[in-house]
Order: structure tokens, then C-alpha cells, then sequence
């Protein structure tokens, strides 16, 4: 027995020597130090450093650092047997610290004082100076709860509390905090008033940061004054500016079983000066009066009512029952408040009884009758322009267990509900729904469609669904002058599209029409799955392209008339489309297009033949005429970026491989015939012969770099050639030029020209030319020589008509190299005043 008693003993005494080691000892200060460090890390995400950590079995020293923002030092004495301790604290805001962390300080922050007693009964005070105010507390904590606080901080400035979190120039203004509570009988006893004065808003800043564009004269007041007697606090309150008031007069918040109970009072005296916040006009004003309660945060009881609304809205929950009625009110007025500018006009009627405010249990009705549709005001919300629309609605709803059944009907001069019926679980978001709508006259979406509508729609649907998933699907569909048929059994899906008008169906959808034609397709998919679709569409279209809309789109005159034919194949396999699709038309001809998109992914392979069989009418894209024809081969691919590559073998005459690759584009055209692109292009046609063209272009910066290498060639006749001739009796069109090369600078429209051109007998330069591709203006200074003739100038105007400017002087010197005449021939003075006066002439007439 004796040896079990001294190894109990030792057993303990070795445990309290390791409890001791890793507790007061500074390598056990270590371990505890890192331990808490890397906890506080991980469960707070802020980054926090334990510079010190000195604990002893009678004293404390701990130093650490916040987010690199914040320091605390706490030292003093403890007493471990009674958890009692004696403690001085210091906490340290550095501005500079506080900045390199994106927040705006003016000045360090600094608090500190004393903490003393013991866990379950402790005084802690402390002063400092905190945004702008020498702030004083002194409180005592007695079982754990405040049952004394004496606060002082006036003048709390609230752009520097703003400026904490980088937000100083948001608003400014002061917040008053007084508290005076004693402990009595070791309950709280005593008063706090709370005041803020708000003196300036940046609205523009508001307005950015979250959306809102206040009112001018925003700037909040508000007063608080609260009472607290042993464990309740009564409060009366008010918060008001220059367009709302919001008072309590009765509050009552008991601590000991967190239950709330307040009366309010919503005054807005002029709803006109919201206009800015609800974008509409508004007359009258609004007030809400009521009162509420609240157990352990939850709603208990709520009686309210809204006047100024045009009718009578009230709301009460009484005894776990919540009733609502709307009688008469303005619609316009509750969708302006809500922000939806005064988009309909017309009553509100609604009733709801429910019990509980889970709605679980309920019965409601809405009615709205005669209201008119504000046309103005949802063209600027959809851009959709419709006709004078009235409409009257009403629908009921009632759950029991959390199934609601509801039931809905719309009529209106435009769209008509004739049954929206169903059920809707709240538990399991499993929805059965039964619908016919119908449009008598399609006419009245002629503004619309752009174009004469005629002919009615019908929808018949029935759907069983569960949350996203389709269990049930049966919808049959007379629109656009075709039948759509779609069925599913939550499975697999048939889609039956027979003679589908396409300009009527965009108008339905609310799209712009870009095209006549009928459509015809049929599609299975073995999944409903969007995840994981399998099956296939087969599609074909036909029409004519809407030039007026596709001008607009395109800010180009779209030729009349132009004819498409489309055909579509689509294989879906594991949520990837495999595709064939073959696109007729008047202007080229798309025979093939094959590829896969993953949808998924959202990558995208294909390749392409598209024939151009005439350029000509392709001309309205770049605004000039075009001429020629040209196949072209390659392939697509988008994967975050759109790739590919180009080619043709008979473009102009040459070759042409191109590169699409993260928005740079690489292209050769070989070998080309410079009079065949100038004709094809419609620009200066000049030049006789071949040439191999490089290119790169930035498309996102518009900027790129044009090189042409042009092999030996010819002038042409133009007026150009033909004033030189008459100068200089020599026929420029008669040199071949063995060396040419050519280097264009892309910077969006503006393109900078070097030319070099050399022949046996004659040579063109031009340096630093200047063309602008959206005016067409020109302006190419250029030196000229032919034999002795050496001719300096300028082309301006624009590609369309260029002219040609000489300079004279050097039309002088030239023409009297040709004739011989030399300025320095004293007794032939007069013969070279004759030859200036005869060229001047000959200028002037060719010029």
C-alpha cells in the first residue's frame, strides 16, 4: 500500500512540475505563446504577433500586435487561486500603420487603464483619445454582465471613424455618448443619451459607392435617451432630416428575458422631395404608425398602418396571427418608393391572414383593376416600346402545411391569362403548374417588330417540377403563326418546331427583328440534365434579313433583300455539341462549318469554308466599292480567348494565311496583283505588278505595323504620270522598278507611310505620309527623279480624289536641267526669266 501511495505521489508531483513547466516557465511561455498565436490566426483570419508573453504564478506581461495596426500591452499581478488580478492595459491605433493598410487615420489612437478584482466581480476604467474625442470610462462587470457604466466621449468625429475603414470623405459630423449608470443593490441604475450630428454628405460618392442618389439635405440627426432601472431599459428616440422623421416614444428592453417592445412613428411630410431617389414625380406625403415586439430577436407582435398611400394599409400579428389588408392603394406610388419610377397606375387591393410568419398556413387574394401600363417608363427600364396597355389581375393563394395552391388570372388588351393555376411546396420547392395564355392581336406589337405583324398566340403548358429539376413537361403552342410542341418526363425531351415565323417569335421575346423566315426543327435529348445533355437537333431556316434593323445595329446601309438559307445539325454527347451547319446566303455562302463546343467549359473547335463569290456586295461594310472574289479556309477555337486562322489561294491573285492568337492578328498575303487589290479595295490604282504583304494588328489597341514587299513592276497612267510626262518629256509608266518596299504604322484610323521605289533611271520616296482609313484624307510628301528631273511635292485630298501639289521651285530647277539652262550664266539672264514665266504657266495649266 505504501509503495501505491508514493507512486500516486510522484505521479502527481511529476504532473504538477510539467503543469508548471509549460505554464511559468519561459519555454513553456513559448509553447502557449505560438499555440494561441496560430489559434487566433485560424479562427479570426487576422494576422496576430505575441511579441511577449511572460506569465508567472503571481504576474502577467503580454505585448502583441493586431493586423500590424493595432498594439496591446497588459501587465500586473495575478492571483491564480482566487482568478483575481490587478492590471494595467494599452491599446495603440498607428496612423502610419493604419494607412499602409489602406485606412485613413489623422492621428494615433491611444486607450489604457486599470483592470481590477477578480473574473466574477471586476472595475475596469480607462481614458484616451479616440476620433477626435477624450474619451473617460469607468464600469464594473459583476457576474458577468455590466451593472455600472460611466462613459464620456463627446465630439466622436465621424469622418475619422469612417476613415478607419478608408471611408473618410463619405460624411462628417459628431456623435455624443453620456452614460451614467451606478451599480444599486447590484443592478444597474441610471441614463445614457446618445446624440449624432450628420453635417455633410458626399452624395456623389453615395451614389457610386452604393447606388443611391440622395435627396439634397440628407444629413441625419438623431437622439437617444434611454433609462435603465435593475435589469430594463426604457428609451425614447428620434432620427430626422429635411424629408424624415422617425420617433419612439415608448421602449422597453428587458436584459434578463431579451424581449423588446416599441412603438414608431414614420413621418415623410413631402414625398416630392424623394423625386431624385425614386426617379419620379410623387405628391402628397406618407406616415407609418405602429408598434411591434420582439422575443429573443424573433417577431411576437406587429400592429402598423400606412397612410398616405392613396387606400388604408394595415398589418397586426396578434397571438401568432398576421393580417394584412390593402385597400384602394395607389400602385404607382408603392412601385415609386420601391424604386420602379411610377411604371403603373391604377389600385391595389390585397388581403393576407396567416398564421405564423412562416407562411406556412395562410390565405391571401390581389386584385388590380383598370391599371395603366406607363409606357414611358418601362421603355426606359426594357427599351420595349409598347402600345397604351390596361390591364386588371387578380389572383389567390392558400397553404396549408406549407403547400400553397394558387390561382391567377390576367387580362389586358396585349397579353391575356386565362389560368395560372397549381401548387407550390415551401418544404421541398416542388411546384405543379397548369397554364393558358393567349395574344388576340399580334398587330399591336407592330413599333416593336419594326415591320406589320398580323395573327394571334397561344400557350398551353403543364409542368411538375422539383426545385430546377423537370419531372413533367407538356406545353403546346400556337405562336408566330407554327407550332411548338415540347414534352418530357422529367427524362428524356422531344421538341417539335413546325413553320415557326422567326420575325414574330423575336418580337414575342422581346428582341429586335433581325429577320423574316420560317423555321423548322426537331430535337431529342436522352437528359434533361443542362449538366450533362445527350441527344440531338436537327434545324433549318429560311427568310430574308431585316435591312432596316441590321442597318441600325450595324451603322451601315444593309442591302435590301438579301436572301439566308440555313441548315443545322447538333449532336449532343456528355454536355458536348458536335455541329454541322451549312449558311446560304445572297451575300456569301457559309458550306461549311463543323465543330464541337463544350459546354461545360465553354471551348469551342470548328472549322470553315466560307465563298465570297462577290466582294461588291460586301462594299457597304467599309463604305467603298469592292470588287472580286475569294474562297476562304480555317478554324476557330475559343477557349477564354478566340483564336484562329485564315486562308485563301486565290485572293487577289495571291495567297493569304492569317493568324487570330490572344488578340493579335499575323497575316501574308503573297505574291498578290497590286492593280487587282487596288481595284478590289477601291483605292488609287497605280502600280502593275506582285507583291507579298505582312501584317500585324493589336486588336484590342488598334495599333499595328503594315510591311510590302513589291516585286518589279510598273507604274500606271494617271494624272500624276501624265503631268510628269508633260514636264519632263519622259514617261514614267516606261520604268520597271526593281526595288520597292512599302511600311505602314497603325494607330487605330491614323496610318503613318514610308515608300521607297527605285528603278535603272528614275526613283520614288516618300517619308513620314500620313492616311486617315475613316476620313480617307491624305497628306504624302514625296520626292520624285526621272533622269535629271528631280521633283518634290505633296498628294492630298482624299483615296477617292487625290491631288497632287508640286513644289515649284523644284519644277524650276528640273525644267531647266532638261533645257540646259544654268542660273549662273550671267548674259542668259532674260532667256531664264522666259523659262520661269513659261513654266509657271505650264504649272498652272496642268495643276
Amino acid at each position: 500500500m505504501k509503495k501505491i501511495f508514493y507512486a500516486v505521489f510522484i505521479l502527481i508531483a511529476v504532473f504538477i512540475m510539467i503543469l508548471y513547466g509549460i505554464l511559468f516557465t519561459s519555454f513553456g511561455n513559448n509553447i502557449v505563446a505560438n499555440i494561441a498565436q496560430n489559434k487566433i490566426k485560424e479562427s479570426s483570419g487576422l494576422d496576430v504577433n505575441i511579441t511577449r508573453f511572460d506569465l508567472r504564478f503571481s504576474s502577467i506581461n503580454l505585448q502583441l500586435s493586431l493586423a500590424n495596426l493595432i498594439d496591446l500591452d497588459l501587465y500586473g499581478k495575478l492571483n491564480l487561486f482566487r482568478l483575481g488580478f490587478d492590471l494595467d492595459y494599452a491599446i495603440k491605433f498607428d496612423k502610419n500603420n493604419a494607412q499602409n493598410l489602406g485606412l485613413n487615420l489623422k492621428e494615433n489612437l491611444a486607450f489604457g487603464g486599470k483592470i481590477q478584482g477578480k473574473a466574477s466581480d471586476f472595475i475596469a476604467n480607462g481614458k484616451g483619445y479616440l476620433f477626435g474625442s477624450n474619451i473617460l470610462l469607468n464600469s464594473r462587470i459583476y457576474d458577468y454582465s455590466p451593472i455600472a457604466l460611466n462613459l464620456s466621449a463627446q465630439d466622436i468625429q465621424i469622418s475619422e471613424l469612417l476613415g478607419l475603414f478608408g471611408r473618410s470623405n463619405l460624411a462628417k459630423g459628431t456623435l455624443d455618448i453620456a452614460s451614467k449608470i451606478s451599480a444599486k443593490d447590484l443592478k444597474p441604475d441610471g441614463s445614457i443619451i446618445i446624440k449624432l450630428d450628420n453635417s455633410y454628405i458626399n452624395y456623389a460618392m453615395i451614389k457610386k459607392e452604393f447606388g443611391l442618389d440622395l435627396p439634397e439635405n440628407s444629413n441625419l440627426k438623431a437622439q437617444i435617451l434611454a433609462n435603465i432601472k435593475e435589469d430594463k431599459i426604457y428609451a425614447i428616440s428620434k432620427i430626422y432630416n429635411d424629408y424624415l422623421n422617425l420617433q419612439t416614444q415608448k421602449t422597453l428592453y428587458n436584459l434578463s428575458s431579451n424581449t423588446l417592445f416599441t412603438d414608431f412613428d414614420l413621418k415623410i411630410p413631402s414625398l416630392a422631395k424623394l423625386e431624385k431617389l425614386t426617379k419620379t414625380k410623387l405628391n402628397g406625403n406618407l406616415q407609418t404608425i405602429g408598434d411591434l415586439s420582439l422575443s429573443n430577436n424573433a417577431l411576437q407582435s406587429l400592429n402598423a398602418n400606412v397612410i398616405g398611400l392613396g387606400g388604408e394599409i394595415k398589418a397586426s400579428l396578434k397571438n401568432n396571427q398576421l393580417l394584412a389588408n390593402i385597400n384602394n392603394a395607389d400602385l404607382g406610388k408603392i412601385l415609386a418608393i420601391a424604386g420602379y419610377g411610377s411604371l403603373i397606375n391604377g389600385n391595389l387591393n390585397a388581403n393576407l391572414n396567416s398564421t405564423g410568419i412562416d407562411f406556412a398556413n395562410f390565405n391571401a387574394e390581389a386584385k388590380i383593376n383598370n391599371a395603366k401600363v406607363n409606357t414611358n417608363e418601362l421603355k426606359k427600364i426594357t427599351n420595349l416600346e409598347l402600345p397604351n396597355t390596361t390591364f386588371s389581375f387578380n389572383a389567390k393563394a392558400t397553404a396549408k402545411n406549407s403547400n400553397i395552391a394558387y390561382n391567377a388570372i390576367l387580362a389586358s388588351n396585349l397579353l391575356n391569362i386565362k389560368k395560372l393555376s397549381g401548387t407550390y411546396n415551401l418544404k421541398n420547392k416542388e411546384l405543379n403548374t397548369d397554364l393558358n395564355s393567349f395574344i388576340d392581336d399580334l398587330s399591336q406589337f407592330n413599333a416593336i417588330a419594326g415591320q406589320k405583324l398580323q395573327g394571334n398566340a397561344e400557350l398551353n403548358a403543364k409542368a411538375h417540377l422539383i426545385g430546377s429539376q423537370i419531372k413533367n413537361l407538356s406545353a403546346d403552342a400556337n405562336i408566330a403563326n407554327g407550332i411548338i410542341k415540347a414534352n418530357s418526363n422529367g427524362e428524356k425531351l422531344d421538341l417539335d418546331i413546325n413553320k415557326l415565323d422567326l420575325s414574330k417569335l423575336l418580337v414575342i421575346v422581346g428582341m429586335p427583328n433581325y429577320a423574316g423566315g420560317i423555321i423548322n426543327a426537331k430535337g431529342h435529348l436522352d437528359s434533361v440534365d443542362l449538366k450533362n445533355l445527350n441527344g440531338n437537333i436537327n434545324l433549318n431556316a429560311k427568310g430574308i434579313l431585316n435591312s432596316a434593323i441590321l442597318s441600325k445595329v450595324l451603322n451601315k446601309k444593309f442591302p435590301n433583300n438579301t436572301n439566308y438559307d440555313l441548315n443545322s445539325n447538333v449532336i449532343f454527347k456528355n454536355n458536348i455539341a458536335q455541329f454541322d451547319n451549312i449558311l446560304n446566303s445572297t451575300l456569301a455562302n457559309l458550306t461549311h462549318l463543323k465543330g464541337s463546343f463544350d459546354i461545360n467549359k465553354m471551348n469551342l473547335k470548328s472549322n470553315f469554308i466560307l465563298d465570297i463569290n462577290d466582294f461588291s456586295k460586301l462594299g457597304f461594310l467599309l463604305d467603298r466599292k469592292l470588287k472580286g472574289s475569294a474562297s476562304f479556309s480555317g478554324d476557330i477555337n475559343y477557349n477564354k480567348t478566340l483564336n484562329f486562322n485564315i486562308m485563301s489561294k486565290n485572293l487577289f491573285n495571291g495567297t493569304l494565311s492569317a493568324i487570330l492568337k490572344d488578340n493579335i492578328i499575323n497575316a501574308d498575303l503573297n505574291n498578290v496583283d497590286l492593280d487587282t487589290l487596288a481595284q478590289g479595295i477601291g483605292v488609287m490604282d497605280v502600280y502593275q505588278g506582285k507583291a507579298n504583304v505582312k501584317a500585324n494588328y493589336d486588336i484590342l489597341n488598334e495599333k499595328g505595323e503594315v510591311n510590302l514587299d513589291i516585286k518589279e513592276g510598273k507604274l500606271k497612267q494617271n494624272s500624276i504620270t501624265v503631268a510628269l510626262k508633260v514636264l519632263t518629256f519622259k514617261d514614267f509608266t516606261q520604268e520597271v522598278f526593281h526595288t520597292a518596299n512599302a511600311k505602314a504604322l497603325i494607330n487605330k484610323e491614323n496610318i503613318k507611310l514610308n515608300l521607297n521605289m527605285q528603278a535603272d533611271n528614275a526613283s520614288i520616296v516618300i517619308n513620314s505620309g500620313e492616311l486617315n482609313s475613316k476620313s480617307g484624307s491624305l497628306n504624302l510628301p514625296f520626292n520624285a527623279k526621272i533622269d535629271k528631273a528631280n521633283f518634290k511635292g505633296n498628294i492630298t485630298g482624299t483615296t477617292d480624289n487625290p491631288k497632287i501639289k508640286l513644289d515649284a521651285s523644284s519644277v524650276v530647277d528640273s525644267v531647266k536641267n532638261i533645257f540646259g539652262v544654268k542660273n549662273n550664266d550671267a548674259k542668259d539672264t532674260d532667256k531664264n526669266k522666259k523659262v520661269d514665266k513659261a513654266i509657271n504657266k505650264i504649272l498652272n495649266k496642268i495643276f
